[in-house]
C-alpha cells in the first residue's frame, strides 16, 4: 500500500528542513546571518528578504530537481531499495555527525548592504554554506526527490525545505541561537536531542521507502 498523499511529502520534507535549521553547526552562526539578511529598514528592506527567500529556495529547488531527473534513469523498484538503504545511512551518518564534503566559505557581508539582488545574493551564499553542515540531512531529501522521477515533483519537495530552514530563520532565528548558547549539560542537550530525532526521521523514511509504503 503507497501513501498517495501530498501531505506526506510536505510535511516529511518540512521536517527534514526545520532539522537542518537545528543542525548543532549551523546554530552559531544564524545570528549573524539574521543580521545580514535584515540589515535594510522600510522598503528596501522587504525586497531584501524576499530576495534572500528566492535565492535561499531556489539553490535547494534547482538540486531537488536534479535529483527529481535523476531518479527517471533508474527502474522505480531499483530506485525503492537505493534510496531506502542510502536514506537508513544517512540517518547513521547524522547520528555520529559526519560531514559528507565541504564547499568552500566565502565573504557574504560584501553584501551586508542593499535590496532584491543583494537578498537573492546572500540567500544563495547562505544556502550553500548550510550544505555541509546538514549534508546527511539534505543528501536524505535529495535521495527522496529522486524516487520522485520528475523534475518538477523534486524541486518542489526541496523548495518545501529550504521553507523548513527559512520560516524559523526569519522569526525566531536570533533568540533561538542565543538560548541554545546558553543550553550546556556536558555535551548539549539539545545536540543530542536533534541528533536523534533527526535519525528517527531518516530512519523511518528509509524503512517505509525500503518496504514500498512510502514512494
Amino acid at each position: 500500500m503507497e501513501l498517495a498523499f501530498v501531505n506526506v511529502d510536505f510535511f516529511t520534507a518540512l521536517a527534514h528542513g526545520l532539522l537542518a535549521f537545528f543542525s548543532p553547526c549551523v546554530i552559531p552562526l544564524v545570528p549573524s546571518f539574521v543580521a545580514l539578511v535584515l540589515s535594510e529598514k522600510g522598503t528596501k528592506s522587504f525586497f531584501r528578504i524576499l530576495g534572500f527567500f528566492m535565492g535561499l529556495s531556489g539553490t535547494f529547488s534547482v538540486l531537488g530537481a536534479i535529483g527529481g531527473s535523476f531518479g527517471m534513469l533508474f527502474d522505480r523498484t531499483i530506485t525503492r531499495y537505493i534510496a531506502g538503504s542510502l536514506i537508513l545511512a544517512m540517518g547513521i551518518v547524522f547520528l555520529l555527525q559526519l560531514q559528507l564534503f565541504k564547499v568552500k566559505v566565502f565573504n557574504l557581508y560584501k553584501f551586508k548592504s542593499g535590496g532584491f539582488l543583494s537578498g537573492l545574493i546572500v540567500g544563495v551564499g547562505i544556502g550553500l554554506i548550510w550544505i555541509p553542515c546538514t549534508s546527511p540531512i539534505l543528501a536524505s531529501i535529495l535521495i527522496l526527490a529522486s524516487t520522485k522521477g520528475t523534475a518538477l515533483k523534486g524541486a518542489w519537495l526541496l523548495f518545501v525545505y529550504s521553507m523548513g530552514i527559512s520560516i524559523p530563520f526569519l522569526t525566531v532565528g536570533g533568540l533561538v541561537s542565543r538560548w541554545f548558547s546558553k543550553v550546556t549539560f556536558g555535551k548539549p542537550l539539545w545536540e543530542k536531542i536533534v541528533k536523534i530525532a533527526a535519525f528517527l526521521l531518516l530512519s523511518t523514511v528509509g524503512l517505509l521507502i525500503l518496504f514500498g509504503i512510502y514512494l
